[in-house]
């Protein structure tokens, strides 16, 4: 089978059902995406390429729920994000793709264990240490490609109403992809190039998936999905650990 036909199968898809479960949840485009991603492409490419389409998913996601987002989170935590952000994007691109793909790999998988395992560990921040959270937020972003983990760790802190939540984050996010992004294309910019008509199927995938599951919001068990997503990290995680993407 064609390779770049074999992209779209897989990619396609992917995109759909990742942007349309990972709506409930706030989180989760990038890091799965980006594994899927580098199936096809270098770690480095797959990152750049994955942070498009985060940041599009979450734009669809602004224009859907703009008047919930929550302007005292954004000063507090999303402001400081962009320093952490330019850091992990700079660094990003003089480590080497196979350490970045096992630490890609360990971070998901960690993430994964310690939110699945049994007993409720609940993990909580207080918001006086919220510049901590904002700056390592963006700097895992742009090291890796995946500041949601971090960000939600402090933001299911504040209990916030679901819609709340899911735009603060997505505003949070632009913020943080509209940072690294410039950075990634410095050295990346001919694969975008080059990949410019797959990209913009799978961004039009992903926003009509978000439009989606807005539709499914009120109807679809947080929790539920949430497991799903985890499930799906913790496998894709152990397979890069262990070099098998």
């Amino acid at each position: 089978m064609d390779g770049v036909l074999l992209q779209y199968i897989v990619l396609v898809p992917v995109t759909l059902v990742t942007s349309v479960i990972t709506l409930f949840t706030g989180f989760g485009v990038g890091t799965i995406m980006m594994p899927v991603m580098a199936l096809f492409f270098d770690v480095k490419v797959a990152i750049f390429l994955a942070a498009i389409v985060h940041f599009f998913n979450n734009v669809s996601r602004l224009i859907l729920y703009r008047t919930e987002i929550n302007w005292q989170i954004i000063k507090r935590f999303g402001v400081i994000s962009i320093i952490g952000a330019f850091i992990g994007s700079f660094a990003q691109i003089y480590l080497d793709s196979a350490w970045l793909k096992t630490g890609v790999g360990l971070f998901l998988t960690s993430y994964a264990v310690l939110t699945l395992v049994p007993g409720k560990i609940k993990i909580e921040l207080p918001q006086s240490l919220d510049f901590i959270g904002g700056f390592l937020s963006g700097l895992i972003g742009g090291l890796i490609g995946n500041q949601g983990a971090i960000r939600s760790v402090y933001l299911l802190g504040y209990g916030l109403q679901k819609q709340e939540l899911v735009v603060s984050a997505a505003l949070i996010a632009v913020i943080i992809d509209s940072t690294r992004i410039p950075v990634y294309a410095y050295s990346n910019f001919q694969y975008l190039q080059e990949n410019l008509l797959l990209l913009a199927t799978i961004i039009a995938t992903a926003m009509l998936g978000t439009v989606a599951g807005s539709r499914l919001l009120p109807k679809v068990s947080y929790e539920l999905f949430k497991k799903i997503i985890l499930i799906g990290v913790l496998i894709l995680g152990v397979l890069m650990t262990f070099g098998v993407i």
